[in-house]
């Protein structure tokens, strides 16, 4: 059990961490919750959008304690890259209600970041196969394997560790469902993290660090294309072309599906490039786009038909055999549903919040809706393997190309011009904005 509660340095006695010992100062970007300041934030996002990265938000670049490994089973990564997700840009921007549950499964104050590539600086004595000086990615989940609980939750004894039931804070470990979402592990925004020697994967030589650090969100791609893996013959949309969206339709192609696949972009700045990860069509929706103008875009495609509801609202008679939404907001969510055909399937694969959605295509048209969260052991071709093995599999033969994601970073420092970059790489050729350390 993790039983010290060391305050993060005398710069900023606020903030709090737990670790079994501690050896040096790091500087790294913390996020605690004021409630005070929540609200400030909340107000003047819609007019002040770097707000929620100004000194008036909750986000501190601040001295914390450098962690040493909690148990012998644990070991200390020096991190390389750290990326920065849509979840956890929606943390920081406020779009996370308070009342998420997976904020209800996190300890803070949080040093945020789950993907990673890194370097091991130290292991413990049981470290098995582990040596400092290996290059890996480390899959954030904290499940009961990484918490010492036995017997291993019914999740866990299968392999699905991002559906573990002990993130509540069973065994030695406080709540959190995974590194850069709790207080204790630290995550890959700082110099250090910890992890667990089950969670570790070593990276290939023949990739780069920046290749590396695409691993997770790629893994979370493939998991969701394997959630429902869309038939030669079906028709396939796929709703938002971020990291996500763009893993989903290569993930489709790297494991042989010749399906009709239509992806939607914001800009059309991004069509040759989507064609060329695979996309048969892409849809071009800008933000200022209305309603009706999307799903006459969609519905010409899919040729379908769209029929105008009251008040702006939309529908469409038939659709896609398959929609993968990759966005997660609850008009994504909806747009999905209304996109897809009678008896058709929809994949979340976006981070999910609390939203008003309409549901109604889900009941009229008999849909069958899927959540794909994380990565986990997967069951493809008559083999077992892990979301990552298998990501690193498809690379060595070929069949998922890492073309066309371009990759910018910036030192922690930076973190304000960091999440600007976020917020504009829509206008831009960059997939993912990731620190280097």
């Amino acid at each position: 059990m993790i039983e010290d509660n060391m305050r993060a340095g005398e710069t900023d006695s606020s903030v709090r961490f737990l670790f079994l010992h501690v050896s040096g100062i790091m500087k790294a970007l913390i996020y605690d919750i004021s409630p005070l300041r929540w609200i400030a934030c909340k107000m003047l996002g819609k007019v002040w959008p770097s707000v929620f990265w100004s000194p008036l938000s909750s986000l501190k670049y601040t001295d914390i304690p450098k962690p040493e490994l909690p148990s012998d089973e644990w070991a200390l990564l020096r991190t390389k890259l750290g990326g920065i997700c849509g979840t956890d840009m929606a943390m920081l921007t406020q779009r996370t209600h308070p009342a998420n549950i997976v904020r209800s499964l996190t300890s803070f104050p949080i040093v945020l970041g789950h993907e990673n590539v890194a370097v091991i600086e130290a292991c413990g004595s049981d470290s098995g196969e582990w040596k400092a000086g290996d290059r890996v990615v480390c899959e954030p989940s904290l499940s009961c394997v990484s918490r010492g609980v036995d017997p291993l939750c019914q999740s866990c004894a299968a392999g699905r560790f991002s559906l573990c039931e002990s993130f509540v804070g069973r065994g030695r470990l406080d709540k959190g469902t995974m590194i850069g979402l709790n207080n204790f592990t630290s995550g890959s925004w700082s110099p250090y993290f910890v992890a667990h020697n089950s969670q570790l994967y070593r990276v290939p030589d023949a990739l780069t660090d920046e290749q590396a650090v695409l691993v997770d969100p790629l893994a979370c791609s493939l998991h969701a294309v394997l959630r429902r893996v869309p038939a030669d013959n079906e028709c396939v949309l796929v709703v938002g072309a971020g990291i996500i969206g763009i893993g989903v339709l290569k993930c489709i192609r790297a494991l042989g599906s010749k399906a009709h696949v239509t992806i939607v972009a914001r800009n059309d700045r991004q069509v040759e490039s989507l064609r060329s990860c695979g996309a048969t069509e892409v849809v071009i929706a800008p933000r200022k786009l209305s309603r009706a103008g999307l799903f006459d875009r969609v519905a010409d495609n899919l040729d379908a038909q769209r029929v105008a509801g009251q008040f702006g609202n939309q529908l469409m008679i038939g659709g896609a055999d398959v929609v993968f939404d990759c966005v997660g907001t609850g008009e994504s969510l909806a747009n999905a549903m209304k996109f897809c055909k009678a008896r058709g399937t929809v994949v979340a694969a976006g981070t999910s919040h609390i939203a008003l959605v309409d549901t109604t295509a889900l009941w009229f048209n008999e849909l069958t809706v899927l959540g794909a969260y994380g990565r986990q052991y997967e069951h493809a071709n008559g083999q077992r393997q892990h979301t990552y093995e298998m990501i690193f599999d498809l690379i060595g033969r070929g069949k998922l190309n890492l073309d066309h994601l371009s990759i910018k970073t910036y030192p922690p420092s930076s973190y304000r011009d960091a999440f600007a970059a976020v917020g504009r790489r829509s206008e831009s050729d960059i997939v993912k904005i990731a620190f280097r350390h």
